[in-house]
């Protein structure tokens, strides 16, 4: 007599694990040199320092982007390719494009976590790393162009996403602006607007989690 055959939900679980631990291994080799970097830094000349200080935010942002991109992109993908419907769901879609996507992604904040410790300035207070992030960003911008080109069937996910990216720029940009309006620095103001992004971002895990065990429960 055949046993069971395991739930739903228990084999969509069983999927997403599978092709989603290797970010673990990924990660660390990517922020390798930037966490090496960073405790360089903070030992000496030590927290007192507004560059240290504002090293140790940029790596926060980093990993918060990180760690959104790789949530979004497991749900994205559960949605649209892996639950047993998604293909009467999303009948028009090209898991080629979307990957590509992630990957252009991932290279953009990658690059910009060679760049945590240069606070060389391109425009004001716009340091490299905040340009790179921005670049980040927006780039969901591409895809749901290419999206809305091929008229795939997920661009209402493609667009909350996007938008909600823009928002953040948008904040960010306008909070750093207004800090070096005030007087600030160019530290003080680069500062703010990647505390914006990390709160935002922070914000933005939080609802993506809750999406992932709402997602869960009604398997």
């Amino acid at each position: 007599m055949s046993s069971a055959s395991p739930s739903p939900s228990a084999r969509r679980i069983s999927d997403i694990h599978r092709s989603a631990f290797w970010i673990y291994g990924v990660t660390a080799m990517v922020l390798r040199e930037p966490l090496g970097l960073v405790i360089r830094r903070f030992s000496d000349p030590g927290i007192a320092d507004p560059q240290v200080r504002l090293e140790l935010l940029r790596l926060a942002v980093v990993l918060l982007l990180m760690a959104r991109l790789f949530l979004f992109s497991g749900l994205y993908f559960d949605q649209v390719f892996m639950q047993p419907a998604s293909a009467d769901r999303f009948p028009r879609r090209s898991y080629p494009i979307d990957f590509l996507n992630g990957l252009l992604q991932f290279l953009v904040i990658t690059a910009a976590s060679t760049v945590i410790g240069l606070h060389s300035r391109l425009i004001g207070w716009l340091s490299p790393l905040t340009f790179l992030v921005y670049v980040f960003l927006l780039a969901d911008w591409l895809w749901l162009a290419i999206a809305k080109i091929r008229r795939f069937s997920s661009v209402p996910l493609i667009s909350r996403y996007a938008v909600s990216n823009a928002i953040i720029v948008i904040v960010s940009a306008i909070a750093g602006g207004i800090a070096l309006a005030a007087g600030s620095s160019a530290v003080v103001a680069g500062g703010t607007a990647l505390l914006v992004i990390a709160a935002i971002t922070l914000w933005r895990i939080f609802r993506l989690i809750q999406a992932f065990e709402s997602a869960d429960s009604t398997s």
